[in-house]
């Protein structure tokens, strides 16, 4: 720091330190005077009310501390407490008390200024509002008596040798300064904040003002003049008179010009209180409890009738807000009572509902309506009204047209307001708007959804149908052309009938690809997730090309990292059709050269990667080839032939597996195809390969057990009755459950009771879970009587129900024999020995006879024909839904043991959207999902 800076810096703290100071000596002088103020008022009081003791009979002093102290923050308070102290001792010594009783009398009236501050500041506030019944009792509590109280037992120590009766001068210190702390302390917090607030009142609350006062100063003035009468009752009057008419000021002014005429005219031996033929010291206490009766009549009533008038403004101006909003806002506001009369109506519902207000107060909400709302309305306003709902919304076509002569429809929210205290409804709040342009285009796509899904639902039914048309002339076609190739044809003709071949294949790829594309656009593909051996997925993929890439001399080249996990859960169905496609690409645009599949895990992501050295594609082209039927250029298209559809395809197919598949290439250089899908590693063993599984040819079971089977569906009892007696067992038909109980109970009369029940769930007239039910109440236990469900669905949530009516075991169709069998092995060894017979674990298509093939189908074809027509019909709710559930079911339990895996599964998809509460779409897309397996 420079020799320069130096004596100015000093000079400016010298200046700092001079301000300070010289705030110190105004503090200082502040506050002593405040202690010769608080001196004289103290002297004031204990000279006029003291009587012949020693304590006052009204005590002012600490009730101004305070209030002042309330209303201006003083800095030091500490010191200005000392400065109260020097003056409250200097008077107590002019009255004549010792050092040690003054100074003990005036630490006394500090602890109370002291404790009713900081109890007031702690439970009230920093600023008590005395307008507040509630801060105005808690200021009584606490400056009125807690206070008083604790100054009153420390004073008592310094008077208790002058006094004989200490509880009683205990008690009157309390009444003292409790008197002075709620009579003076509010009337003064009352003037500082009208002061601080200043209004200027009309020239009708001067007259008011002016007339009150006088008449109330006469009247209180009479009463203490005269000594004949006592006529103290008369003063209440003219309290409340000031508390309603002049407010909370009025009222303070009023109680501090009674108090000062009273005790007046009473220390001058003068008014009522003098009547009384008693001591002095009675007659103050008289005086100090009609004080106090003044005020708690007064300021209580003052602010009970101000927070009436806040109460009042501020209902007012709320309900001022709320008809302006209500009349300016664009919907129409409507208020009716419980009996549906409205009593309150915006001024928008001119715009609205096209007439005004005054055409609705004092009506119905259903009258005057359009007949096409009135019932409606009815309704809503029931529901309403008998708590059934708390919030409604609804739309109605108006009473109006507009000038167009157009349907205007209006949408209503309706809202039950409930008593707040009794919960009851009290009035039903309804706001309306015009939506009819809304309406116009619900109508509109309403329409056009509808023919969307009709034409969706025709080209599901001309593609399962022309599916089928193409697909069995084209077998019967490539069918017989395979026998010629293995004929000994000439070399042109054998040239002639592989063209013919590889047109059909072409063909069949084509229609193929056609129907994927039509259920990928349709939504009705889905995923599932399983165990997929990766590796070996990858080698069956390469083997089906090995064939034409040899053909054409390409190398295929497989290169699977050995981080890659050996299972992973994905759709094996997706994943191997999406690889074969990209490797018949490869293997196509490739005249020459290698095609690459490479396989590796990043990060949490599988990648499988072909990478050819074919034709390539211009970069500009790389997103276009995934759109369908477009392939990198024209040329390419004549040069390589194909539809399109293969990229479209698997890029939809990588986007169900939650993954994505992308592109690079270069003319000239080849392309890579990347394929990246979440990698998932299933939990577990791992699962046997199903090469390596070791067939089991016979299984050893127990003949000539008698098992009852109840089945509702003709081909399903013979199918089943079959594969049981192909096991040698002894085998009983019924066709529902009632047949089922008559049957179990009827054999167990006669002593030859059945061994097992195979029960289907789902039957006419009685189900499996009511028969099995039933069988266990007469007392069957499941240790005499098995009984396993039959159904076509295999969920968690049927195989629960079955087994809480009562069964022991689930199986599901279609039958397996292998799964049949080891059911019998579970639950027939318990029974006697028997002789042993074999048991094939095929399925049940060797003992199917022509006459169940051709019934077979025959069903087949109802089933089918009743989907088609309830699509075409659009009869897929209500009854007939029911209906045609019961149809699919049979089918979903049948089609797999004819071979036909997938028509039951689409079956019972249908028939669970069809018997779950979803909605129409999903039963739609079922259906159409169903046919297409068809």
């Amino acid at each position: 720091m420079s020799g320069i800076t130096k004596p100015y810096l000093a000079a400016f703290r010298g200046s700092e330190k001079a301000t300070q100071l010289m705030a110190i000596v105004r503090i200082a002088a502040l506050y002593l005077a405040a202690g010769c103020m608080f001196g004289a008022i103290a002297h004031l009081a204990i000279d006029l009310t003291r009587g012949d003791g020693r304590i006052a009979m009204v005590w002012i002093p600490n009730a101004i501390a305070v209030a002042a102290l309330l209303r201006w923050d003083a800095p030091r308070e500490h010191l200005l407490f000392a400065a109260l102290w020097m003056g409250n001792v200097a008077a107590n010594l002019v009255a004549g008390d010792t050092f040690a009783t003054a100074s003990t009398l005036a630490a006394s009236n500090l602890v109370e200024i002291g404790l009713a501050l900081f109890l007031t500041r702690r439970f009230v506030g920093p600023r008590p509002d005395m307008r507040k019944v509630s801060d105005l009792i808690l200021f009584v509590c606490f400056a009125g008596f807690c206070a008083p109280a604790a100054s009153a037992t420390i004073a008592m120590t310094a008077l208790q040798s002058a006094s004989q009766d200490i509880l009683a001068d205990w008690l009157k210190w309390v009444l003292t300064d409790g008197l002075g702390m709620i009579l003076i302390a509010p009337t003064l917090l009352t003037f500082i904040d009208a002061a601080r607030s200043p209004r200027a009142p009309t020239r009708r609350e001067c007259i008011e003002w002016l007339l009150l006062t006088a008449i109330g100063t006469t009247i209180v003035a009479a009463i203490f003049i005269q000594t004949e009468y006592p006529l103290l009752f008369l003063v209440m009057p003219v309290v409340l008179s000031h508390a309603f008419r002049l407010g909370t000021l009025g009222t303070a002014f009023s109680i501090i010009k009674i108090g000062t005429i009273a005790t007046l005219c009473t220390w001058l031996d003068r008014g009522p209180i003098r009547l009384f033929d008693h001591s002095e010291a009675v007659q103050f206490v008289v005086l100090q409890s009609f004080l106090a009766s003044v005020f708690l009549v007064g300021l209580p009533v003052a602010a009970l009738l101000n927070r009436q008038k806040d109460l009042i403004t501020e209902m007012e101006d709320r309900g001022m807000q709320l008809g302006l909003l209500a009349d300016n806002m664009s919907d129409a506001v409507m208020r009716y009572d419980l009996a549906g009369v409205c009593t309150y109506a915006s001024a928008s519902v001119v715009d609205v509902l096209g007439q005004p207000r005054e055409h609705f107060v004092g009506k119905g909400a259903a009258d005057d309506v359009h007949p096409d709302a009135k019932d409606e309305i009815a309704t809503v306003k029931s529901r309403l009204v008998t708590g059934q709902t708390e919030r409604e919304r609804f739309t109605y076509r108006r009473v109006l047209d507009d000038s167009d002569g157009r349907p205007v429809f209006i949408e209503a929210d309706c809202v039950l307001v409930r008593c707040e205290r009794s919960g009851e409804p009290e009035t039903i709040i309804v706001s309306c708007r015009d939506v009819s342009e809304r309406v116009r285009l619900e109508k509109n796509l309403v329409r056009a959804r509808r023919h969307a899904e009709n034409a969706a639902i025709a080209k599901s039914q001309f593609l399962a149908n022309m599916s089928h048309e193409i697909r069995t002339p084209m077998n019967g076609v490539l069918g017989f052309v395979e026998l010629l190739l293995q004929s000994d044809l000439p070399e042109e003709q054998r040239k002639h009938a592989q063209l013919v071949q590889e047109s059909g294949n072409s063909m069949m790829r084509l229609l193929n690809d056609i129907l994927d594309l039509s259920k990928i656009e349709a939504g009705q593909i889905a995923v599932t997730e399983e165990r997929v051996d990766l590796r070996d997925l990858v080698a069956s993929c390469l083997r089906l090309h090995s064939a034409n890439a040899a053909k054409k001399r390409i190398k295929l080249e497989e290169a699977v990292g050995d981080d890659l996990p050996e299972f992973i859960l994905s759709d094996s169905l997706r994943l191997r059709q999406i690889i074969l496609n990209l490797l018949g690409n490869a293997v196509k645009f490739t005249a020459q050269g290698t095609v690459t599949l490479r396989a590796y895990v990043d990060q949490h992501h599988l990648v499988i990667a072909i990478q050819d050295s074919g034709v390539g594609i211009e970069p500009t082209r790389l997103e276009a080839i995934f759109q369908p039927f477009e392939q990198a250029d024209n040329a390419t298209s004549r040069r390589f032939g194909g539809t399109g559809l293969g990229l479209t395809i698997s890029r939809h197919m990588a986007d169900l597996l939650g993954g994505r598949l992308s592109a690079s290439s270069e003319p000239g250089k080849g392309s890579l195809f990347e394929l990246r899908i979440p990698l998932v590693i299933p939990e577990g063993s791992e699962p046997i390969k199903a090469e390596s599984r070791a067939p089991a040819a016979h299984h050893e079971l127990i003949a000539g057990a008698r098992i009852l089977v109840a089945e509702d569906n003709d081909i399903n009892r013979v199918l089943v009755s079959a594969m049981l007696e192909r096991c040698g067992q002894t085998v009983d038909l019924v066709k529902n459950g009632e047949q089922a109980v008559a049957a179990v109970m009827e054999a167990k009369a006669k002593g030859a009771p059945f061994d097992l029940v195979l029960m289907d769930v789902q039957m006419p007239e009685c189900d499996g879970y009511t028969a099995t039910e039933t069988i266990r109440s007469l007392g069957i236990s499941a240790n005499e009587l098995p009984i396993v469900a039959l159904t076509a669905n295999a969920f968690e949530d049927d195989i629960q129900a079955a087994l809480n009516a009562g069964m022991q075991a689930h199986l599901a169709k279609p039958l397996q024999m292998e799964a049949l069998a080891g059911m019998l092995q579970h639950w027939l060894p318990t029974i006697g020995p028997r002789a042993v017979l074999p048991c094939a674990s095929e399925t049940i298509g060797s003992p199917v006879s022509p006459s169940l093939q051709e019934r077979w189908i025959s069903r087949r074809e109802e089933a089918i024909d009743a989907v088609g027509r309830a699509l075409r019909e659009g009869a897929l709710e209500g009854q007939s839904a029911e209906e045609l559930a019961r149809i699919v079911h049979k089918l979903a339990g049948t089609a797999g043991s004819f071979g036909e895996d997938t028509l039951g599964e689409r079956a019972k998809s249908l028939e669970l959207a069809l018997r779950s509460a979803g909605n129409l779409d999903a039963r739609i897309q079922a259906a159409e999902a169903l046919l297409d397996a068809a």
